[in-house]
C-alpha cells in the first residue's frame, strides 16, 4: 500500500464526518467505495466479509459497554483511563470463521486548523504512567501552576513573566530542571508518544483516520488512514527542545500548560492531525 493508496476524497452533505457518520460509511461498506478503500488499507478483502459491525465509542463508556466491546474485565479500569479509539469495528470473514476486531482513532480538522490536544491529565497521573521522580513532577507542576511562582521565587530566584503571577515556562526554570525535563522526554520519547495517541488496553487506537474540509467548499473532504505505529514514529521524529514560547517539543508534538477551565493545571499534548497525509 503505497502513501498515495492511503488518501483519498469524498463528498458530504453535512461537512465534517462525525465518528456516527463513519460508522454508517463501515456499515455501508458494500457500496461506499471509501470504506471499501479503507478495509483494504487495513488488510481486508471487503468481497470476503460476512458481516460488519461498527460501534461509536463514546467518550464516557459503562463498564457493561465496554465488556460488550471486548474488554476483559480485569483490563477495564486501565482500558477506559487510556481509552484513544472512537470506532470499533468487527469485522466476519468468510470461510476462515474469525472475527477481527479493529479500534479507530478520529480527528476532524479543516485545511486552516493548527494543532489539537489530544491528552491532557494532571501531572501526578503522568507521574503514575510513567513512573519519573519526585524532583521531576515537582518542576512540572511548577510549569502548570500547580505549584505558583510565589512558592518557588525565593528559593529558585525565578521571576516569572506570568502578569497573572499563575505558572512559570519552562525556559524561565533553573538550567538543571530544564536539562532534567528535557532528558526524561528524550529517553522515554517513543513511549511518551504512544501512550498520547496510541493509549493503552483494550480501546487503545490500531489505526488513526484525518478527515480534513476546505473552508471554501464544505461539502468537499479528503482524509488519510494510518497505521498507529507508521503514525507514532512520524510523530516521534524530531528533538525534545524548548520552544520559542516556553513550552516542550516532543519531535512533532507539543506539550505545553492547558491553562482556561476546567482543569487550568494539567500537561496538555498537541498535535497536528494534518501533517499526517505527509507521512
Amino acid at each position: 500500500m503505497t502513501k498515495a493508496q492511503q488518501i483519498g476524497s469524498m463528498t458530504a452533505k453535512g461537512g465534517f464526518l462525525n465518528e456516527k457518520d463513519i460508522c454508517h460509511k463501515f456499515q455501508s461498506y458494500q457500496e461506499d467505495c471509501d470504506a471499501q478503500q479503507w478495509l483494504k488499507i487495513m488488510g481486508y478483502d471487503y468481497a470476503k466479509i460476512t458481516q460488519l459491525i461498527a460501534t461509536h465509542i463514546p467518550v464516557r463508556i459503562k463498564r457493561s459497554k465496554a465488556l460488550a466491546l471486548g474488554i476483559h474485565e480485569e483490563k477495564y479500569e486501565e482500558s477506559i483511563r487510556y481509552k484513544k479509539a472512537d470506532i470499533q469495528i468487527k469485522i466476519a470473514i468468510m470461510i476462515e470463521s474469525v472475527i477481527s476486531i479493529e479500534n479507530i482513532s478520529l480527528k476532524k480538522s479543516n485545511t486552516s486548523a493548527g494543532f489539537n490536544q489530544i491528552d491532557k491529565r494532571a501531572v501526578s497521573t503522568y507521574q503514575q504512567l510513567w513512573h519519573f521522580d519526585d524532583t521531576l513532577a515537582y518542576w512540572l507542576k511548577c510549569f502548570t501552576g500547580e505549584i505558583l511562582p510565589s512558592a518557588i521565587a525565593k528559593e529558585h530566584a525565578i521571576h516569572a513573566r506570568d502578569p497573572k503571577g499563575k505558572r512559570v515556562f519552562l525556559d524561565e526554570l533553573p538550567l538543571h530542571a530544564q536539562q532534567e525535563i528535557i532528558h526524561f522526554f528524550q529517553t522515554h520519547q517513543y513511549l511518551i508518544i504512544s501512550d498520547i495517541i496510541k493509549g493503552r488496553g483494550g480501546l487503545c487506537a490500531e489505526w488513526i483516520l484525518v478527515t480534513r474540509q476546505d473552508p471554501l467548499n464544505t461539502h468537499a473532504i479528503d482524509w488519510v488512514l494510518k497505521d498507529i505505529n507508521t503514525t507514532i514514529n512520524f510523530y516521534s521524529q524530531g528533538e525534545v527542545t524548548l520552544s520559542p514560547r516556553g513550552s516542550l517539543k516532543i519531535g512533532r508534538i507539543t506539550m505545553q500548560r492547558k491553562g482556561g477551565t476546567p482543569d487550568p493545571t494539567s500537561l496538555q499534548f498537541k498535535m497536528n492531525p494534518l501533517e499526517l497525509f505527509n507521512a
